[in-house]
This record gives C-alpha cells, structure tokens and sequence, in this order.
C-alpha cells in the first residue's frame, strides 16, 4: 500500500514540475509581447500630447492674428513658437521648433480669414522596432478676422 501511494506522490511530484515549466514557457511567449504593447501606448501618448500642444497653438496663433490686425505675420508666427516652447509638459520635449514650423496666411488688410498651419516632424522612441522613425503631425486653425465698427 505504501509503494503504491509513493508512486502517485512521485507522479503527482513530476506533474507539478511540468506545470512550472510549462507556466514559465507561457511568460517568456507572452511577455515581449506585452512590452511591445506597452511601449507602442507611450509612444503614442507622447505623440497624441504633440498634437494636443499643436492645437492649442495654432489656435492661439489665429486667435491672435484675427483680433489683432496689427499684427506682423513674423508677430504671429512667434506668438505660435511661444506657445509651443512654454507648453509646460514634461511628456514631449519639442526642442527643435522654430518659426519654420509655422505658415500665416491671411494677416494682410482686406484678408477675410486668418489662417494658421502648424507643421512638426515628432520623433517616436519605439516605434524604429517597427520600421516608423517619426510621423508628422500637422495642425490647421482658421479664425474670421474681427471688424470692429
């Protein structure tokens, strides 16, 4: 009797051992992949909080440019730098934005509508394991310029 039941705690013994092994197979499949993920979901928030700060400056930029026809096409385009520069994240680093990265259009007497285009090439982190290096986000804002009467 005893033989007996010390071969089914052997047996139940080398179960066991497989199923570690089998669960440590599992993780090593599983776990790049779920890395992979997790560091294309920082990627993309890092590039989704750009276009966030994109939006907001071309949308000051026009709003400027509209209320204020004063205002030199150079005036705006540093208003757009500015607000870009002095965003204040700490997530997205856009050290290499400059007045280049601006266009005004519309900031001319008798112009109907101030048009402000935001171009920025972002740099992704992760995303060369994948083949993408950087994508370019663009953002347009358009304002009717004010009249005062």
């Amino acid at each position: 009797m005893s033989e007996k039941m010390n071969r089914q705690g052997n047996a139940i013994k080398k179960q066991k051992r497989r199923e570690r092994g089998q669960s440590l197979v599992e993780t090593a499949v599983v776990l790049p992949i779920l890395l992979l993920l997790v560091v294309a979901i920082v990627d993309f928030g890092r590039a989704f909080d750009a276009y966030i700060i994109l939006t907001n400056a071309a949308r000051e930029g026009a709003r400027f440019g509209s209320t204020n026809p004063e205002l030199l096409e150079a005036e705006v385009k540093q208003i757009v730098v500015d607000d870009v520069l002095g965003s204040g994240t700490n997530i997205t680093q856009m050290t290499g934005f400059n007045a280049d990265n601006v266009t005004v259009e519309g900031q001319v007497e008798g112009s109907e509508v101030v048009k402000v285009t935001v171009t920025y090439r972002f740099d992704l982190w992760f995303a060369g394991m994948i083949g993408i290096s950087d994508v370019t986000l663009t953002k347009i804002s358009e304002m009717p310029r004010w009249r005062s009467k």
